[in-house]
């Protein structure tokens, strides 16, 4: 389609003039370049074929200007603004170190979101929900890689597009989880949405820098799969752990071909791969 094409917005189903939708954050994409910006400035997409820098950004028309606005409104520009963003600016880490935990040990720390001024568990819930979403509307294509659209299915797909549109709650059949760096200096990588499978249940996770956000769909939930959930659990959890960064790393010496280091260990937080 060109631009200012008119057609159906995927969110609100109405027609519209539709605007060039990106499946991340656009800020991603700046926040990378920015952190590059010594050397050549493009971020690098690691793929299983290779890796190369590339300008190149993952994007559609999907969306009116409504439903963009809605978006960042609502969580993007919330979440980017707390994400890790380099030299030692991570707000939303910050803003939990000044709270009290309600569990701490040599694994995690975590405290409880409703209790902490500043965060916001509406739009962190909502910036989740979000890209997932957009992730399972359409499949997607960056340098000429194709990103399978995930499958949340017909059903949940539709839960989740009625509650981005405010028409209706955050469905039963949900949990989110927010994973927060415990990295003095988190690596500045993004993946695009991946989902694996955990008993019953379809486990989809996104990890920016610094955070990694996974939602979970399924009619049956384990003993105790609320209890990590910033929604479900009435403490309302942030974990702090190496849990995000580890998979992170997993993931990218898998694509590189390599072994993973011990568990740990974080050589591409150093920039070492």
């Amino acid at each position: 389609m060109q631009p200012n094409s008119i057609g159906i917005c995927a969110l609100c189903l109405q027609s519209r003039e539709l605007r060039d939708s990106h499946l991340v954050p656009k800020a991603l994409y700046r926040l990378a370049r920015a952190i590059n910006r010594r050397r050549k400035p493009d971020p690098v997409l690691l793929t299983s074929s290779g890796r190369q820098q590339t300008s190149f950004q993952a994007s559609q028309y999907l969306l009116c200007a409504e439903c963009e606005a809605r978006f960042n409104r609502n969580g993007e520009d919330w979440i980017m603004r707390h994400c890790y963003r380099g030299r030692d600016r991570f707000r939303l880490r910050n803003l939990l170190h000044q709270a009290q935990p309600i569990h701490a040990d040599e694994v995690a720390t975590i405290y409880c979101a409703s209790s902490v001024p500043g965060v916001s568990i509406e739009k962190i819930v909502y910036f989740c929900v979000s890209v997932f979403w957009r992730a399972s509307v359409r499949s997607w294509e960056s340098s000429g890689h194709k990103y399978e659209a995930i499958s949340l299915g017909p059903k949940y797909r539709e839960q989740l597009r009625q509650y981005l549109m405010g028409e209706a709650d955050f469905p039963q059949a949900a949990t989110v989880m927010l994973i927060v760096s415990q990295l003095q200096r988190p690596v500045i990588v993004f993946n695009f949405p991946d989902t694996i499978r955990v008993d019953s249940r379809h486990c989809h996770t996104l990890h920016i820098p610094g955070l990694t956000l996974q939602l979970s769909l399924g009619s049956q939930f384990e003993p105790g799969a609320f209890d990590t959930c910033i929604v479900r659990s009435p403490f309302h959890p942030i974990f702090v752990c190496q849990d995000g960064d580890a998979r992170v790393q997993r993931n990218v010496f898998r694509l590189m071909g390599k072994v993973a280091p011990s568990w740990g260990e974080y050589p591409i937080s150093n920039g070492v791969v």
